[in-house]
Parts: structure tokens; sequence; C-alpha cells
């Protein structure tokens, strides 16, 4: 039977890597929206061609799991997603092989958590959500979504 494992928002960083200062309205952000204090992310190797040094700090991310997971998940459906400019539903592409779906939202200002404080997080990216279902196949995890109401046309 395929269940929802966990959910890891992330945060991918270009241009603060000169600038640590930057990392917090990022932070502030994202605990904001998941309910949970995200991990900051450090480079492992380096980069010459991203001029990125050995523990320069590349992104900011949290994995949900057991209520907060399932409290994102709604706060996602809900509110978030219906909010978007234009959305007419995720793609049947977003969901690889192993049954777990991968999206992207562009413009996280729109939130209604961040939209009081717009000033704040105009330094905030695209983030990435992935939602990892356990025990599923590529139609199994399909059919899951779909009745967890997830917009997948």
């Amino acid at each position: 039977m395929p269940s929802v494992e966990k959910i890891v928002v992330n945060c991918g960083l270009k241009s603060i890597n000169f600038n640590d200062k930057l990392v917090h309205p990022i932070l502030l952000a994202l605990e904001s929206l998941t309910g949970q204090r995200p991990k900051i992310t450090r480079s492992t190797k380096d980069n010459a061609n991203l001029k990125i040094r050995s523990g320069m700090i590349s992104g900011v991310k949290v994995t949900l799991r057991g209520t907060k997971m399932f409290l994102f998940l709604d706060q996602l459906i809900l509110t978030i997603l219906p909010r978007i400019d234009y959305f007419g539903g995720f793609s049947v592409q977003s969901l690889s092989k192993e049954g777990h779906f991968s999206l992207r939202i562009q413009n996280p200002q729109d939130s209604l958590l961040l939209e009081s404080e717009f000033e704040k997080f105009q330094t905030l990216g695209p983030i990435d959500i992935t939602i990892v279902l356990k025990n599923s196949s590529y139609e199994e995890s399909l059919f899951l979504l779909t009745g967890l109401q997830v917009p997948i046309s």
C-alpha cells in the first residue's frame, strides 16, 4: 500500500554565496512556510566555473515527516497552489519512475504567509518540493496523489 514517507522542501541559493547575512530572510521564510527550522546545506567540492569553494552555503532545506508533513501538504494544496497565476496543474512528467513527485514554485512570495512581509522575502528564489512516496509504483503513486487532490493534468 503506497503512503507518503516525507516531504523535502529545498531552496537553492545563487548569489548569496558571498554574503551570509542574506541567508536569514530565507531561513525565516522556509520556517514560516513549513513550521520547522531549516538546515543550511554547504558545498562539499570546489567548482571554479560557478565560483564556489568548499564549505560555502549552497542552499537551505527542510525534511518534513509525520503531522507537520500532512499540515504542509494541506497548506500547499489548499492555499499556495490556487494562488499561483495561470496555474493549470502539474504534468505527469513530474512523477518519477519510483513514484516520487517533484514540483517547483517560482514565486513563493505569493503565499499568504509571506505576503504580509513582502519586503523581507524579495531575495527568496524558487522553492523545490519533493514528495517521497514509499511502497509505490508509478501507477499507484499517481492514484495516491490524485486522491490527495494534487492537481495533475
